[in-house]
């Protein structure tokens, strides 16, 4: 009987095993998949969903990628339609008119990413996130480096 009793408990953890789960890579909509292949041909990209909308119910499909060393992430609507360009920045390459300003304003706060957004063709913010108090913030700079808003963000 204790043996029975083993064996079969070595069984079914060896099946359960086998049934790691994977994770798959994702596939977002061909809509977004062409429109990216277009707009940065021959370019490999990491696929996520995202949320956002005054209501978080507008679906985004991002494309994470890499061009000359810096971090990308294009995100397209259900159409295909390129609604966001991401740039990563690193803090120290930020202008110095943000730089002074987050130093001058906020400078017990950690700047813990920094990225170019570009929204419409011809323009850009730039978004830098902080930490502070285990808090996480985005600071919201013009392309010309002015402070336009403080937002608080769930990390």
């Amino acid at each position: 009987m204790k043996n029975t009793f083993l064996a079969t408990l070595l069984l079914i953890t060896a099946s359960f095993y086998g049934q790691t789960d994977k994770k798959q890579p994702y596939s977002p909509p061909d809509e977004a998949r062409f429109a990216f292949e277009k707009e940065f041909p021959k370019t490999n990209a990491v696929w996520r969903s995202e949320f956002d909308g005054d209501d978080g119910n507008e679906e985004l499909y991002v494309a994470d990628f890499t061009v000359q060393g810096t971090r990308v992430s294009a995100y397209y609507n259900l159409r295909g339609e390129l609604q966001v360009l991401e740039h990563a920045v690193k803090p120290n390459k930020l202008p110095q008119t943000i730089q002074s300003y987050l130093k001058k304003n906020y400078p017990t706060y950690k700047i813990v990413e920094a990225a170019r957004i570009r929204k419409t063709p011809n323009y850009y913010t730039y978004e830098v996130g902080l930490t502070s108090d285990s808090k996480f913030y985005d600071a919201v700079f013009s392309d010309a480096g002015d402070f336009l808003q403080m937002v608080e963000k769930d990390r």
